[in-house]
């Protein structure tokens, strides 16, 4: 089991990454419009100058890297998925590795070290109480003194991977444990989005998924999932700090129409960016 896990650490990043890129060939006429906004978002909120992040950077194909690279000295690409490397490499061109740096990373700092407590947590049947007793470590990029962060579209993928990895080791889950894991979840979403606006930068900015629709085309009901777990919801509009300047854009992601994949039903998703500005910083 402790080399399934080994193996599943790398894995799942790769197919989910594999995933979105397939999804992506399939449905690029009606990705057009998200990915447009995302960029707008970028262009508008995104201060030029120094060091940036930029966070589950994936295949590119929601931000546009050659418009960046000559507003900052110096932009660091993270993803867990290392085949993401060669599309770096072609849009990078001759700055790659040297104003364009690679960072294949888990953006959490997390993941690694709650999945090799699995295995014998689930041996020891104790799942409930070590899920309950997870705590989130930094990120690896929160403290390389960064000018500014960009999150894409990961905060309501990050749990996916955590879920599907316990899942992984015990399909069937009590009730109570479902209840811990789903806390665990809402934990690794506040984790990132507090650390977007609580790392020493003088801007981040976070786009993200907060609900998920499934719908029918002969139906006027829609199916609503939410994104984000918990907290996860407080933690992405936190208005009680008077330290950050905010601001806000929502628009819908038709991610899967319906036909393209299955027959009975597609899926639109509701996207929120954020913009944070550290007022006591200069800009």
């Amino acid at each position: 089991m402790q080399f399934f896990l080994s193996r599943l650490v790398s894995w799942d990043f790769i197919r989910m990454g594999k995933g979105i890129e397939s999804r992506y060939a399939r449905c690029a006429s009606w990705w057009r419009p998200h990915l447009a906004c995302t960029q707008d978002f970028i262009t508008q909120h995104a201060q030029p100058g120094g060091r940036i992040a930029i966070l589950g950077a994936g295949r590119l194909l929601d931000v546009d890297l050659k418009a960046l690279i000559p507003l900052y000295s110096e932009i660091q690409l993270f993803d867990a998925d290392p085949t993401v490397l060669r599309s770096w490499r072609k849009t990078s061109g001759i700055a790659f590795r040297k104003s364009v740096i690679p960072r294949v990373q888990d953006v959490t700092g997390t993941l690694v070290q709650w999945t090799k407590g699995l295995t014998s947590a689930v041996r020891e049947k104790r799942l409930e109480s070590y899920l309950a007793s997870l705590e989130t470590a930094p990120g690896p990029w929160e403290s390389d003194g960064f000018d500014g962060v960009i999150s894409l579209n990961i905060t309501g993928q990050l749990p996916i991977y955590w879920r599907d990895r316990v899942h992984a080791v015990k399909p069937e889950l009590s009730e109570r444990e479902e209840d811990a894991l789903i806390g665990s979840m809402s934990r690794l979403q506040s984790a990132h989005l507090c650390a977007l606006q609580r790392a020493p930068v003088r801007w981040s900015l976070a786009i993200t998924d907060t609900e998920y629709y499934t719908y029918h085309v002969d139906q006027s009901e829609w199916q609503v999932e939410q994104a984000l777990h918990g907290d996860a919801r407080t933690a992405l509009n936190p208005l009680s700090d008077a330290s950050l300047a905010q601001s806000e854009s929502c628009w819908l992601w038709h991610l899967v129409p319906q036909f393209i994949e299955s027959d009975d039903e597609g899926h639109i998703h509701r996207v929120e960016a954020r913009a944070w500005q550290k007022k006591s910083l200069p800009i």
